[in-house]
């Protein structure tokens, strides 16, 4: 499952995100990541919750972030829920490629029961309606 927070810079997506993984911190049922551009945000998430930064593995293109899930999800069968915050850095996508983009996840999430939370700093009606119907 695909879930998208969307808005535009300084908005509070990435706290909003942050609140959403450290509530499931507090009683997981499997594993979580966050997976980010930066370190900043490090110190605000519960310690139960696996922090990767993404350009630690050089992750610069949306193929590239698929593998790294997928190994991901191969190392860790009991893999939960993904945050992934900064979507955007990791190359820019028009409206088909991130609909296939979402539409990929979405079959990977659903085939190792994980959900996927993405943050993209844009406006809600700039995605398509495949996203839009993911807006949490």
């Amino acid at each position: 499952m695909v879930k998208i927070i969307a808005g535009g810079r300084g908005s509070g997506k990435t706290k909003r995100m942050i609140a959403m993984a450290n509530e499931v911190a507090a009683d997981p049922y499997g594993s979580l990541f966050f997976v980010d551009n930066d370190n900043r945000n490090t110190i605000e998430l519960n310690r139960n919750i696996r922090f990767i930064n993404k350009t630690d593995f050089e992750i610069f293109n949306p193929e590239l972030l698929y593998g790294f899930l997928c190994g991901i999800l191969a190392g860790d069968y009991d893999t939960e829920k993904v945050y992934i915050d900064g979507i955007d850095y990791v190359g820019k996508l028009d409206k088909p490629e991130l609909e296939e983009f979402l539409m990929r996840l979405e079959k990977l999430g659903k085939d190792n029961e994980v959900e996927f939370y993405l943050c993209f700093t844009l406006d809600e009606d700039e995605l398509t309606d495949y996203g839009r119907e993911r807006l949490v």
